[in-house]
């Protein structure tokens, strides 16, 4: 809305400028060589309106656009330029019309006012954009309210145009001087009002440098072919005398304000270079207050920092030194030999110059036999630590060639820069970290659904045996597993198991070690040779650091004989007529040796079943739980509880060893899984 609102202004302002051209131009036509005082006047004030109605239009043109104070500066040069070559040539116009007119016998009157009107408007459009560039450069980067000084010259520029109709005979010419001279004033008080030669660089103030001084050259050679005895003098002076005047003070205003501003510029050429740097600071640090909060990778940001450092410091090399004493690591070099980087740091921390520092300083070079083993003329190096919350994280190394040194506003801009890249780094590395985290957390999150697919999700149930079975990891995801087998009416294989290792990898080694109990078990009625083939299976699958404990049994049902087999595993227990029995038949882990000698020390051990026994399979989680003395739970502890309470249920006793070694271990974090699988006998009567 607002937007549309904005350009139904524009153009009806357009449109009113082109309405006032018209009836100028009926005017003319009409009253071209009247001689009136009121007809004149009215010319006069129709030609003063319609400038400042094209004015209005330039002024929001040139505010949409925004352009810069160079941009602008070459728009009236390439204008002036063409200015200069209408009036120079304006002679040889008129003339070629004058000639067309005769030749064809037309009548002169029309076409001569057509063409002056023509000629007049370049001169509408230049004045008014000319007008409106020096408005937005007078106000440019202005800091105080100076808007009554230029709205007073323009007072003064109209007083002194229209004066000249308005007091046209001798006997008030004192009054249109006044104006004149006043109006030149102004314009010299105005020109003096540059504020925004200092935010532009060194680049662009030698540009406009050049350009200040052919543009003021075109102003006054302008000026002085305008003059009242020329074509184009007598040209707007026929037109309109408020018109002739008004160029004459636009054309004066031009060739101050470019003789000030060259002059201003040459002035300021000296501190541009420390105008250019101090700018590069202030866009460097608001540049890294942003990266501060964005994501970026390390590594690119490490990059970063360095190109910076060389700016805003204006050294000639730089990098970074991350870690501390003995463990250093130099990234990110910029305008260096990695091995003059090297060399440098070793000195430095040789000479433990910068192991406790905790502001930027500033270090020379003093050893002959570096300074020679270096490819570069390295002499003056500041160093500023990166550190957060007191912690340092490493240091940035800026250094300048040959006996350029560091001065204290070097080291004071090091030294604010590098807090930011110090949060920045470490922003970084915190990013690195919670992503790595992240990719963890969904590793275990695979890794837990395939541990609930791996352990059984309930108890099976049979009329001889009552289960119960408890899996607590330590750790997201576990290395435990413990499963059950139905093979038969008559069969029922369990196994319980402890993979080495946590976390994923020892998730994808139970689930093939469950997939081949699972196949095995099927085919094979022995634990003994079950746990043989699953040796050799394993071979292709288990690394030289993993390793597998299990212990398989198979219960004869119907003959009511118990059949184990241990693979490195914490024996079986049995609990018997309030004594416990410990099953410990000789056998190796699966994977510590693929050759004979498994096959060779491994064991089978066959036990008859009675009323009421209750055999206790475990995983060292249980006994190996430590309290805050750093205690183990023990085999000792673990017979007590299941002596104590062996004509309980097979739940009842599970909960009971759980909750007892849940608090004994309260004072001291769970530092490995924990698995129980409490099997209890039951004759039929």
């Amino acid at each position: 809305m607002n937007i549309s609102l904005t350009t139904m202004i524009k153009k009806s302002k357009l449109h009113f400028f082109i309405s006032l051209i018209i009836l100028l131009a009926v005017y003319k036509l009409i009253f071209f060589s009247a001689d009136s005082y009121l007809l004149l006047l009215l010319n006069d004030v129709i030609v003063i309106i319609s400038i400042a109605v094209l004015c209005l239009y330039i002024m929001e043109k040139i505010r949409e656009k925004k352009p810069a104070p160079l941009s602008l500066i070459m728009n009236v040069g390439i204008l002036n330029a063409f200015v200069f070559f209408v009036i120079t040539f304006s002679d040889n116009i008129m003339s070629s019309v004058s000639d067309r007119i005769n030749n064809h016998k037309l009548d002169p009157g029309p076409i001569s006012d057509i063409v002056t009107l023509i000629y007049v408007l370049i001169f509408f459009v230049f004045f008014a954009y000319v007008l409106m560039t020096f408005r937005e450069l007078f106000f440019y980067k202005q800091t105080k309210n100076v808007k009554v000084y230029f709205q007073t010259m323009i007072i003064f520029f109209l007083l002194s145009s229209i004066s000249v109709v308005l007091f046209s005979g001798n006997e008030y010419s004192y009054i249109k001087n006044t104006f004149f001279v006043l109006s030149i004033i102004l314009i010299i008080s105005n020109s003096i009002r540059i504020s925004w030669i200092a935010f532009i660089n060194k680049k662009e103030k030698l540009s406009l440098l050049a350009l200040s001084v052919v543009i003021s050259a075109l102003f006054i050679v302008n000026v002085v072919n305008s003059s009242a005895d020329g074509v184009h003098g007598q040209l707007l002076l026929h037109f309109s005398p408020a018109l002739q005047k008004f160029s004459t003070l636009m054309l004066i205003y031009g060739a101050v304000y470019f003789s000030f501003l060259f002059f201003t510029t040459m002035f300021h050429i000296p501190t541009a270079e420390v105008y250019d740097r101090r700018a590069q600071e202030v866009s460097s640090l608001q540049y890294f207050s942003k990266l501060i909060t964005q994501v970026l990778d390390f590594n690119d940001l490490a990059e970063t920092v360095t190109d910076i450092t060389l700016k805003v410091s204006n050294a000639d090399a730089a990098w970074i030194v991350l870690g501390e004493k003995n463990q250093l690591k130099t990234i990110a070099i910029k305008n260096a030999a990695y091995v003059d980087a090297e060399i440098i740091n070793d000195y430095l921390f040789k000479l433990k110059k910068i192991e406790e520092i905790t502001d930027t300083m500033v270090f020379n070079i003093e050893d002959y036999s570096v300074k020679s083993s270096l490819s570069e003329k390295f002499g003056n190096i500041l160093v500023s630590p990166l550190r957060t919350h007191n912690d340092h994280k490493g240091f940035l190394v800026a250094l300048r060639k040959n006996e350029l040194i560091f001065y204290e506003e070097d080291k004071k801009v090091i030294d604010t820069f590098s807090d930011y890249a110090s949060v920045a780094i470490d922003n970084s590395r915190l990013l690195s970290e919670s992503i790595e985290k992240e990719r963890l957390e969904k590793e275990l999150d695979v890794a837990r659904e395939i541990q609930k697919k791996i352990l059984p999700s309930k108890d099976p149930v049979l009329e001889k045996l009552s289960i119960s079975s408890v899996f607590i990891p330590a750790f997201e995801v576990g290395g435990d597993y413990y499963d059950f087998f139905e093979t038969s009416k008559d069969k029922f294989g369990f196994v319980i198991a402890d993979v080495s290792g946590k976390g994923i990898s020892a998730a994808f080694i139970m689930a093939e070690v469950k997939g081949i109990f699972e196949s095995l078990s099927l085919i094979i009625d022995s634990p003994r040779e079950i746990l043989v083939k699953a040796n050799q299976v394993l071979r292709d699958t288990l690394s030289r650091n993993n390793f597998v404990s299990a212990l398989y049994g198979i219960i004869d049902l119907k003959n009511e004989k118990l059949y184990l087999a241990r693979a490195g595993h914490c024996p079986a227990l049995l609990v018997r007529d309030a004594n416990v029995l410990e099953f410990k038949p000789a056998g190796m882990g699966l994977g510590l040796t693929y050759n004979h000698l498994f096959e060779k020390t491994l064991q089978e051990q066959e036990i008859d079943l009675k009323d009421n026994d209750t055999i206790i399979l475990y995983t060292d989680g249980i006994t190996e739980a430590k309290n805050s003395e750093l205690d183990d739970f023990g085999e000792q502890r673990l017979s007590k509880i299941v002596i104590d309470n062996s004509n309980l249920s097979a739940d009842d006793i599970a909960n009971r060893i759980i909750h007892d070694v849940t608090i004994f271990s309260s004072s001291h974090s769970q530092y490995d899984d924990i698995t129980l699988v409490i099997l209890k006998w039951k004759q039929k009567k």
